[in-house]
């Protein structure tokens, strides 16, 4: 299932996101917006890092990867970015939303 997602989070900038989702694990994810991640290419590999890990995991994880790599953001945090996933999942399940 592909994700398509757009929002701006409480204490967060716009957030779009794309992701390829299956049984609930993300497979992968593009996350573009008005926030700033230094270095670049640190972000780059975070957000590959997400592939494999279920939705569940991924307000924690994308904290903790962007520590760990050393990547500064502004704009965006991990419960952002799970909030924006979250409502574009809710908008695509049948028989609810648009």
């Amino acid at each position: 299932m592909v994700l398509e997602g757009l929002g701006k989070p409480p204490g967060c900038k716009l957030i779009r996101l794309r992701a390829d989702l299956e049984g609930g694990l993300i497979r992968s994810i593009r996350i573009r917006g008005d926030f700033f991640a230094s270095p670049e290419e640190g972000f780059d590999r975070v957000e590959q890092q997400l592939a494999g890990l279920s939705l569940w995991e991924v307000a924690a994880a994308f904290d903790g990867l962007l520590q760990e790599a050393g990547v500064e953001v502004f704009g965006i945090s991990g419960e952002g970015l799970a909030s924006v996933l979250f409502a574009a999942l809710t908008r695509t399940r049948p028989g609810e939303g648009t």
